[in-house]
C-alpha cells in the first residue's frame, strides 16, 4: 500500500511529502494541523489511547479528526465472537476489530460532534462492525500528551 501511495503521490501531488511514521509517535509540532484523519489505523495501533493522545497533540485546539474505524459489536453474542476470533484476525491482517474505539477517543479528549454505526459487507462478520465520525479536539480534556519517548520533536 505505500508503494501505491507513493506513486500516486509523484502521479498527482509531486510536491506531497509521504512520511511512514508510528502513529503513536507522530514526528510533527503541537498544533500543526487543522484536521486529521484515521481510517482503519486504531485498531492496528499497539497502543490505542497513546495513538489518540499524539493525534490531539498535533491537531491545534477545536481541530478536528475524521474516522472510519472497527469497533466492538453491541451485540454481546458478536462481541465474545470478536474476542475469539481476535488472535487470529491480529496474525492475519494486523487488526484488533474488537476495541472500545469510539470510548477511547472521547476518553482522550476529543468530543464526538458526528456518528454513524455501520457494518461492512462482504467481510466476516466480527469485524463488520465500523463507526464512521468526526470528533473535536479539545485540549484540555483527557490525558496529557504523550511522552517524549526518549527524542525531542521536531
Amino acid at each position: 500500500m505505500l508503494r501505491r501511495l507513493e506513486r500516486k503521490a509523484r502521479e498527482q501531488a509531486p510536491t506531497a511529502t509521504v512520511l511512514r511514521a508510528p502513529a503513536e509517535d507522530l514526528p510533527f509540532e503541537d498544533d500543526s494541523f487543522d484536521t486529521a484523519v484515521s481510517t482503519l489505523v486504531l485498531c492496528g495501533t499497539d497502543d490505542q489511547p497513546r495513538a489518540l493522545r499524539e493525534l490531539r497533540r498535533v491537531l491545534r485546539p477545536g481541530g478536528r479528526l475524521l474516522f472510519i474505524e472497527h469497533v466492538r459489536s453491541d451485540d454481546p453474542k458478536l462481541a465474545r465472537k470478536q474476542d475469539r476470533m481476535n488472535a487470529i484476525n491480529r496474525f492475519m491482517v494486523g487488526c484488533e476489530c474488537n476495541r472500545p474505539t469510539l470510548d477511547t477517543i472521547q476518553a482522550e479528549g476529543f468530543e464526538v460532534t458526528e456518528i454513524e454505526h455501520t457494518t461492512a459487507r462482504k467481510i466476516p462478520k466480527w469485524v463488520s462492525p465500523f463507526i464512521v465520525g468526526s470528533a473535536t479536539a479539545d485540549r484540555g480534556v483527557g490525558s496529557q500528551p504523550a511522552p517524549l519517548a526518549g527524542r525531542e520533536r521536531p
